[in-house]
């Protein structure tokens, strides 16, 4: 029967009694298979987990660079995991943590759901947000790429440095505060060695300025 329909034998139940075959074009089956399988793996969305790095002492300044640089990570399709780090005592005070959490995802709540809620994690503190399905939508879109990407600049150009570590920059302030930066000299430090020092000394005078004032630390 096979042969004069010029298809395949093909037996699906070898073990069954008596064994159980089915007459088909065992090449359209597999490519068919293979073009489910593709159109599946196209509309699953893989989701990349950004992070977001603030501590109790951050500054109302810095801390609005971070929301706008975690909407556009939600924007660009990508789950956003927002960490508030304790040092010391600090952690003596989750509810300054949890402050800051909540005017995040308040500031995120057009385009994000909150995917976990305030949790701790060691000395962190930490949320997950996810993009809505309408953010997801619009993820891929010109318009949306150009406006990411016109808010970057614009952020950069106000003094914003996306790649900025912020271990390494809590490790500069130690060392400034400790003073025990070898006194290597003026004439010995590159350009980017003075500014990037610089740059510590602004951050450690604005946060001892405000951290009394905003959050009332010792």
């Amino acid at each position: 029967m096979a042969r004069a329909q010029h298809l395949d034998l093909i037996e699906v139940a070898p073990n069954a009694d008596p064994p159980v075959c089915r007459i088909f074009d065992y090449g359209k089956f597999i490519y068919e298979r293979e073009k489910k399988e593709r159109e599946a793996k196209r509309s699953q969305k893989v989701f990349e987990v950004k992070g977001i790095r603030l501590r109790p002492k951050t500054t109302e300044h810095h801390a609005y660079f971070k929301m706008r640089a975690a909407r556009r990570f939600l924007e660009q399709g990508n789950k956003v995991k927002v960490m508030v780090r304790f040092k010391g005592r600090e952690d003596q005070i989750p509810h300054v943590a949890q402050r800051m959490l909540e005017k995040i995802v308040q500031d995120c709540s057009d385009i994000a759901v909150l995917e976990q809620g305030p949790t701790m994690e060691g000395k962190t503190m930490l949320i997950v947000l996810a993009p809505t399905a309408a953010t997801l939508a619009a993820a891929n879109s010109k318009a949306t790429q150009a406006r990411i990407q016109k808010e970057l600049e614009e952020d950069k150009a106000r003094g914003y440095v996306e790649e900025e570590d912020e271990d390494e920059a809590e490790t500069e302030e130690t060392e400034d505060e400790d003073e025990a930066v070898t006194p290597a000299g003026p004439a010995r430090l590159t350009q980017e060695e003075q500014r990037a020092a610089q740059r510590a000394r602004n951050r450690k005078k604005k946060d001892n300025e405000r951290r009394r004032e905003q959050y009332e630390l010792p």
